[in-house]
């Protein structure tokens, strides 16, 4: 059995890298914006040198981006990566949105996180949607939904994107001699024969939970 690696070990970083990579997003959840190095330096009691030269090694990995201003920096890895997901109650990624019918907006880390109770897959990870293209399958504008990457065999609503770059929730419904068929995510709804794909298509995951989401 292999042992799951480690953040050092996934991001090829040292253990000083790694806690201040974590600052900084522990920075970003607390205050809503990006720290400077002299307050990264104070959380991490070093020298604004030393955190300096850890920013530039970070830098060349592809992990941190800086416009020179002194709030510039930018995070390019997210929770997952930082060893920060996963668990009882633990936020999962906001990592884009779903207009149902047309496509995917994919965000780029570091994602915004969402508390939802339970405990999760490492992998999961939410997405809006936008659009009301599935309301009369009880999915409506922004809801969110819960995704487990990966395929599905128990015909439950997946998220699908064709190769043409549309994207949408169906279940896939498998009949006589292996053909498959696309049906409304909510069987209740519709229960008439699913449509053959029109395109060649991938499952992206399974949706696991559908979240609604009052107005104030």
């Amino acid at each position: 059995m292999t042992d799951t690696p480690t953040p050092q070990e996934t991001l090829r970083v040292t253990d000083r890298q790694l806690e201040l990579l974590r600052a900084v997003r522990a920075w970003i959840i607390e205050h809503q914006r990006m720290p400077s190095v002299r307050e990264i330096a104070r959380v991490l009691g070093r020298s604004p040198s030393t955190v300096q030269q850890h920013i530039r090694a970070l830098e060349r990995r592809g992990y941190m981006r800086r416009d020179g201003s002194a709030h510039g920096l930018t995070l390019l890895v997210d929770d997952e990566a930082l060893g920060l997901a996963g668990g009882a109650g633990a936020g999962l990624p906001i990592k884009g949105s779903l207009r149902p019918g047309q496509g995917l907006v994919r965000d780029q880390p570091p994602y915004p996180r969402v508390r939802i109770g339970g405990t999760w897959e490492t992998g999961d990870y939410v997405l809006r949607i936008d659009g009301d293209a599935l309301a009369p399958e009880g999915i409506f504008k922004d809801d969110l939904v819960v995704v487990r990457p990966g395929g599905n065999h128990d015909e439950s609503p997946v998220l699908i994107e064709f190769n043409n770059g549309i994207a949408t929730i169906k279940r896939i419904l498998i009949g006589r001699g292996g053909h498959a068929a696309l049906a409304p995510a909510t069987p209740r709804i519709d229960r008439r024969r699913g449509r053959r794909p029109p395109l060649a298509l991938t499952v992206l995951g399974r949706i696991v939970e559908v979240i609604r989401r009052f107005d104030e």
